[in-house]
């Protein structure tokens, strides 16, 4: 992988087209751009990895601008396998149809990364550009980023989804660790799923370095994605999975009093389960038991 050489500024979401723009997407160069990718759009709705390389010219370059981060050949082919074996053909929402201007194609839209269990984890937004040369792709520029989990309404900066919520801009560090958009969700399902099965939050010590080691990912790269990719700390999310236990053995076992369940749960203090508590549900754990006796279940 070596970083983009040759960058393409993708058009504004939503910026309007002059009609003499309209008229250079109904030319003849146009019309087969545009075949060419809705075909290999096609092919990646079908999970085929042959389908979709087969579209692809012998020096076609990738390049992920949110990481910094180019592909071709063998790390091409590896790249394209790793998203399909991950991407869910649900997972995926066009914004606008594919508009072509001779030998480039643009396409809008969004994906939300899910845990194993289907909650959504992360929405990226992505605007990919793509040239065609003889039939094939030449080369595709992908400009994805993280939807920020706590948009500010009416503040300033990177562009909105239709939902309202912001996009964050690339920065430096998604360079330095090589995470893409998309890789910060599979980082996300990778933790989710360990702290389903394997249960660490339940250690009142875990600590980040352990949750790296026992994951394979770095502290760098799972302290960024929480940050970035959920708005959270590394204690702050792991003590909002630990919420969540007390919530659910509270629905099994409603007469176990409840800081009992939350030490049983990894919290060390009384003071940190009523704050983390609190952040989660909006109210102290008395008034929300009173409110909500079986709320949640397992």
């Amino acid at each position: 992988m070596k970083r983009p050489t040759r960058p393409v500024t993708p058009p504004a979401p939503g910026a309007a087209s002059s009609p003499a723009a309209r008229d250079r997407r109904q030319t003849p160069a146009a019309a087969a751009t545009r075949a060419v990718v809705n075909s290999h759009n096609q092919a990646w709705a079908s999970g085929e990895l042959r389908a979709v390389l087969a579209h692809y010219h012998p020096q076609l370059c990738w390049h992920d601008h949110y990481a910094g981060l180019s592909y071709h050949g063998a790390s091409l082919r590896d790249h394209v396998q790793r998203v399909l074996a991950r991407s869910k053909l649900d997972s995926l929402r066009y914004l606008d149809a594919v508009r072509a201007d001779g030998d480039t194609a643009v396409l809008q839209y969004t994906e939300t990364i899910r845990s194993a269990h289907g909650d959504a984890l992360l929405q990226i937004r992505a605007c990919d550009v793509v040239r065609v040369q003889d039939g094939l792709i030449v080369q595709i520029d992908e400009y994805a980023v993280p939807m920020d989990p706590h948009p500010h309404p009416g503040a300033a900066g990177s562009p909105r989804d239709p939902t309202g919520q912001r996009a964050r801009k690339p920065s430096a560090a998604a360079e330095r660790l090589g995470l893409g958009a998309r890789a910060l969700g599979y980082l996300l399902a990778d933790l989710q799923q360990h702290l389903a099965s394997a249960r660490p939050y339940l250690n009142p010590a875990l600590t980040l370095t352990e949750l790296a080691q026992a994951t394979g990912y770095s502290r760098n790269q799972i302290s960024f994605a929480l940050n970035h990719g959920l708005g959270q700390s590394f204690y702050a999310w792991v003590n909002q999975t630990r919420v969540q236990h007390v919530l659910q053995q509270y629905a099994v076992t409603p007469h176990q009093p409840v800081l009992a369940l939350a030490r049983a749960a990894g919290f060390r203090s009384a003071s940190t389960f009523y704050q983390a508590f609190r952040a989660q549900t909006g109210l102290a754990p008395g008034a929300y038991f009173r409110q909500t006796p079986l709320a949640v279940t397992p």
